[in-house]
């Protein structure tokens, strides 16, 4: 259907009140250290049709003006929206359609953003939300309370960085270094001041980033494309005003990605001849149909780690996992849910369907879609009561 159908659903879905429209609220969680004079918001959720986010302090309503019900995927913040920013900005991040700010929190301190997807099928849409207040906003925000389930890391500025030293001396780093510079240029992004050069050069880094890990996603490295995010990075560790602490985060993130240049075989380096062999040859074992949601799981972890980090891709895949797990909760106490495998399938076809992947990746899992039907057909051969 066209984008104009969506948008004349949304008018009149507005004329005719809230009634009939379905709400799903959300609490913030945090992004990066409190402060008084600006802040961030990052809002991730997935739309089939037309859906509206509304943002109050540190709570967030996400309603269904069209099309499939939405669903909330990230609601994170540096701080609670003031009710009247000074300065206040609207950037869409990822989405294949349109998403618009129609109502500005500076008129009524309410900020909201129209989604609408005007293709078949569910898609996953991101957008950021800064404000500043100069002097910490004067009176402006006199009286306001955080919610009980906002936990600002700022009452704990250490725990940022300790996270993250944990998670790099985990074993699986390298697979996931993108993601873990991500996560830092954006928690960077989250306590910068929200206009000027400095997040210019944030920003470019996260876009350089995106281009990089989309061709990864599609299993090609691009070297040129690597050193553009190198050189996009550097920028901000040598000009951005920075603390000491974030200077040297950032800074440490540039030499694994140096490192990385040098030796990307050992961080990414899949064999994918080794991965099929090793499926095809498990396959010809004896057991394998005591296993096979197992081996569903292996094969969607596959295909997930070579797909780019947010949007559709990652959502359906997610909800597959999430399908399967609720299947093999119920398997493991003894009890077979014919539903709950119909929906395993029925997620798992529209990854098959939807999503972007090699060849390859797609026939892996058009196998384990039909190993589902024949495993429902015939349970009780499986082993399944």
């Amino acid at each position: 259907m066209s984008a104009r159908f969506f948008v004349a659903i949304a008018v009149f879905a507005s004329i005719a009140g809230l009634g009939g429209a379905q709400t799903f609220s959300r609490r913030a969680t945090a992004l990066g250290g409190i402060s008084t004079d600006r802040g961030k918001c990052t809002i991730e959720v997935v739309v089939d049709g037309a859906a509206e986010v509304e943002v109050r302090g540190d709570t967030a309503n996400l309603r269904n003006l069209a099309g499939q019900p939405p669903q909330w995927r990230r609601f994170q913040c540096s701080g609670p929206l003031p009710p009247n920013p000074v300065d206040f900005r609207f950037a869409g991040v990822d989405g294949r359609g349109s998403q618009q700010l129609v109502q500005d929190p500076r008129n009524g301190g309410v900020a909201v953003v129209r989604i609408e997807d005007p293709q078949s099928g569910s898609e996953g849409y991101t957008f950021d939300l800064f404000w500043s207040n100069p002097n910490g906003g004067g009176n402006r925000n006199a009286g306001y309370q955080a919610g009980p389930g906002y936990q600002p890391v700022g009452r704990d500025p250490d725990a940022f960085y300790r996270n993250r030293d944990e998670w790099l001396r985990g074993q699986n780093w390298r697979g996931q270094l993108f993601q873990r510079v991500r996560q830092d240029v954006e928690y960077v992004q989250s306590v910068t001041f929200p206009g000027g050069g400095d997040q210019f050069r944030l920003a470019s880094t996260l876009e350089e980033l995106d281009e990089l890990q989309g061709k990864l996603a599609a299993r090609r490295f691009d070297e040129e494309e690597l050193e553009d995010v190198i050189s996009a990075l550097q920028r901000v560790v040598r000009d951005n005003r920075l603390s000491g602490r974030d200077r040297d985060l950032l800074a440490d993130d540039l030499e694994r990605l140096r490192d990385f240049r040098a030796r990307h075989e050992e961080y990414y380096g899949r064999d994918e001849d080794v991965y099929h062999r090793d499926r095809d040859e498990w396959y010809r074992g004896q057991n394998w149909r005591g296993q096979l949601f197992d081996r569903v799981r292996q094969d969607l972890d596959h295909v997930q780690l070579a797909t780019f980090p947010s949007g559709g891709d990652q959502f359906r895949l997610a909800n597959t996992r999430q399908e399967l797990d609720e299947l093999q909760s119920k398997l493991a106490a003894g009890r077979y849910d014919e539903r709950e495998l119909d929906d395993v399938i029925r997620a798992l076809q529209r990854v098959v369907q939807d999503n972007r992947m090699p060849a390859r990746d797609r026939d892996v899992l058009a196998d384990d879609l039909d190993r589902l039907r024949d495993f429902r057909a015939r349970h009780d051969s499986y082993g399944a009561r």
